[in-house]
């Protein structure tokens, strides 16, 4: 009872969510070793002696294996996404694990890559945005009351305009922040009733949201599918072993649709145009591999496709994100001027 509560609180201690930095080096030092001969218990040994800092939940890994656990499960204990466990686990079918390591390592690394630039690219603006919300706040509560009497002989409606924004600004910022919140939580609670598909339909709707997560997904089935094809699986075995409790939510429901238009007598095509968060011609591009017998090539290709078009949206989206932040702080520089400088500088002129 003590062994078996003190490795519950080890396990415990150790599973705090790694960075996808952290993840994706370990991923892919894990594929390195064992494109070079190493088994997977040889390099996770190997990894314990050169990764110091993650010693502790490598060897909890180490000591699942050793009494059983699939290692695509040790993994996702640890904190590692339900798309990497996911992926680990077909990898065991399909035979291509120092693969399924690597794309999921470069996914990872990608990922953290883009979290790193967008950091770098908030940073800088959002400290001048919660400066200028810190001055509005300031101006409000100690300077506006005395510039109500001028205000009320020389002010323009312009002027009037201006400080009747900062005026009401705090009551404007709590109304829009108790917004966000209870829709917040309402959509999160509303969301958890759902099934994985509803979910996904949900973000479909978000203009910004929809096309990146239409090619994100079709990415992920897409490469999985190609790897499991390229295996000589066809795709009705593939799709009962994405219905197994292993993969994630949205694939074991896909495939049990796609299963149940199946057997109503419709081809994979007609049975995939119900799901919106696929592209088109995903359908058409599975008829025609199927047709040619090259199916799990063509995927491979198109995948790798998917993947470039929403690199190149989401280096789209981060270009926009800085210059809408500026002219947010902009527009309060200029509505400052308009409250307090201008009235002053038309005091002055009167008096001169």
């Amino acid at each position: 009872m003590a062994t078996l509560l003190n490795k519950t609180l080890f396990t415990f201690r150790f599973r705090k969510k790694k960075s996808s930095a952290v993840q994706a080096s370990f991923l892919i030092k894990l594929s390195s070793l064992m494109a070079e001969g190493f088994s997977l218990r040889e390099s996770l040994l190997f990894l314990q002696m050169i990764l110091p800092k993650e010693k502790h939940w490598i060897q909890a890994v180490l000591e699942e294996l050793e009494e059983g656990e699939r290692f695509d499960s040790s993994i996702k204990k640890q904190g590692f996404p339900d798309r990497v466990s996911a992926q680990i686990y077909l990898s065991f079918i399909h035979g291509n694990l120092t693969e399924a390591l690597a794309a999921s390592g470069s996914y990872l690394e990608e990922k953290a890559k883009q979290q790193g630039q967008l950091t770098k690219l908030l940073q800088y603006p959002l400290f001048l945005l919660v400066f200028m919300i810190g001055i509005l706040m300031a101006i409000r509560v100690m300077i506006l009351p005395n510039f109500e009497q001028m205000n009320a002989t020389n002010g323009s409606s312009i002027n009037n305009i201006a400080i009747g924004f900062i005026y009401h600004f705090p009551t404007l910022l709590g109304i829009i922040s108790l917004v966000v919140c209870l829709s917040t939580l309402i959509i999160k609670n509303q969301l958890g009733k759902r099934t994985a598909i509803q979910r996904t339909a949900f973000f479909m709707k978000i203009p910004l949201l929809s096309a990146m997560l239409r090619l994100y997904y079709t990415n992920l089935f897409s490469y999985e599918w190609s790897q499991l094809l390229k295996s000589g699986l066809q795709m009705n075995k593939i799709i009962e072993l994405m219905q197994t409790k292993e993969t994630t939510q949205l694939m074991q429901e896909v495939a049990n649709e796609i299963e149940k238009e199946l057997r109503k007598g419709l081809n994979f095509k007609e049975s995939m145009s119900q799901f919106t968060f696929f592209n088109s011609e995903l359908g058409f591009i599975i008829m025609h591999g199927e047709a040619t017998s090259r199916l799990g090539i063509e995927l491979a290709v198109y995948a790798k496709d998917c993947q470039l078009r929403l690199m190149d949206k989401i280096q789209k989206i981060f270009s926009w994100i800085q210059p809408i932040i500026f002219l947010v702080i902009a527009f309060f520089i200029m509505c400052v001027y308009l409250a307090l400088l201008l009235p002053t500088f038309t005091m002055m002129e009167e008096i001169l």
